[in-house]
């Protein structure tokens, strides 16, 4: 009686949970039909959810194999899905076969080659491979999400429902218990996955606008709000441990003439080329690096020495005056100018620094840069002067009367 009582209680929560899991289903592609595969997933999973439905509806009867056949055809097209949303290929290959074998099964149930206890058994292994399978695509992520704790529970959850299914269809479930341990299995499926595809969606959406708010579209790198956070978490950590922390600036010059005379997409070339450069000679140090204004590039050196730093600008200022940007018929070199402020000397917040390296760059862009005020008129008189002294022209710039 006990029994009998504990499995109309789950054979109720089985049909509550089973509807709950295609609504969440339904839902997720509602949401977010734009998604690459998400309807392959939600169409796979309410399947999914729909065989563990006639699982329950069909267990003691004849026909319960026909729901592992709807539940084996439901993984395949989890299993495409799956394979799309995480930027693979949506073939599923010879995994097909697989509902080939459900039909089998089920055509050596009804001819009495094979008993229920046998064949749900044999089903529960077919499955095995097929959660396997999408556990596997589920590590091929896009590079915003690197090992993400959201697609980790996800996997981790593929991987126990394999388990559990090889252990059952291993015979080490005893008989009698065979139904109940299937039957709490796919209840625990129905509730777990739909949960762990939102988070993983949630988590990839959530990533995507991170990037989009802290990221520059045209190179890449660090936007102006991203490369702030990042120096002022890199400066609080400076000063907790007592390290160094320095800015590289990189600015562009002549970028507005480059514009004007080549067009803005030669701009745009010289800016990720730009970005490319500083990428291959950041390397694999971990520098932060921003795109802070139009033309100016900041990267963050926290605790490293003072010699490395200055032998980082000199190759960044070499390798970006000799690249050559070819544009349409027109090619042109660009020049750049590179300074460094260090915190304590240059200043002990953020802001203060950026308003250093920013000072420091134009001090230098002046320096460098002819003066382009208007010249007095002593010089103008002294310079026609020289021009036209064999010309009968007289002292103090004016011509002699004829």
């Amino acid at each position: 009686m006990e029994f009998s009582l504990s499995f109309t209680i789950l054979f109720w929560v089985m049909l509550i949970s089973g509807g709950l899991a295609i609504g969440q289903y339904a839902l997720l592609a509602r949401a977010h039909h734009s998604e690459r595969g998400l309807g392959t997933i939600s169409y796979g999973g309410g399947l999914l959810a729909a065989g563990g439905i006639a699982f329950v509806l069909l267990l003691d009867t004849a026909f319960v194999t026909l729901a592992g056949l709807i539940w084996v055809c439901g993984l395949l097209i989890l299993l495409a899905g799956t394979r799309r949303f995480f930027a693979r290929p949506a073939l599923l290959g010879w995994w097909a076969s697989s509902l080939g074998v459900a039909a089998v099964l089920l055509l050596a149930q009804w001819t009495g080659l094979l008993t229920t206890q046998a064949t749900l058994r044999l089903l529960c292994l077919l499955t095995v491979p097929l959660w396997l399978m999408i556990a596997f695509e589920t590590r091929h992520a896009d590079n915003d999400e690197q090992w993400a704790m959201p697609r980790g529970l996800l996997m981790a959850v593929l991987v126990v429902f394999s388990t559990l299914f090889f252990v059952i269809g291993l015979y080490l479930v005893p008989s009698e218990n065979l139904h109940l341990t299937l039957l709490i299995t796919l209840l625990v499926g129905q509730l777990a996955l739909p949960y762990c595809y939102h988070n993983a969606l949630s988590h990839r959406l959530h990533t995507r606008l991170i990037k989009l708010v802290r990221y520059d579209a045209l190179t890449g790198l660090l936007n102006r709000r991203g490369i702030e956070e990042s120096a002022i978490r890199e400066l609080r950590r400076a000063q907790r441990y007592q390290q160094s922390f320095a800015m590289i600036a990189v600015n562009l010059r002549q970028f507005q003439e480059i514009n004007q005379r080549y067009g803005f997409a030669a701009g745009d070339m010289a800016l990720r080329k730009s970005a490319r450069v500083l990428k291959d000679i950041a390397g694999d140090s971990g520098l932060s690096i921003g795109r802070f204004t139009g033309n100016d590039f900041i990267l963050l050196c926290s605790n490293l020495p003072m010699q490395q730093i200055r032998n980082m600008m000199l190759e960044i200022e070499l390798a970006i005056n000799a690249l050559q940007i070819e544009h349409s018929d027109s090619s042109f070199h660009l020049n750049c100018v590179v300074n460094m402020v260090k915190a304590g000397k240059n200043g002990d917040t953020v802001y203060e620094l950026l308003h250093s390296v920013q000072t420091e760059i134009q001090k230098r862009k002046a320096a460098s840069t002819p003066s382009k005020t208007a010249p007095s008129q002593q010089d103008v008189g002294a310079l026609l002067n020289k021009i036209h002294s064999n010309k009968g022209i007289a002292m103090d710039g004016l011509p002699e009367a004829a």
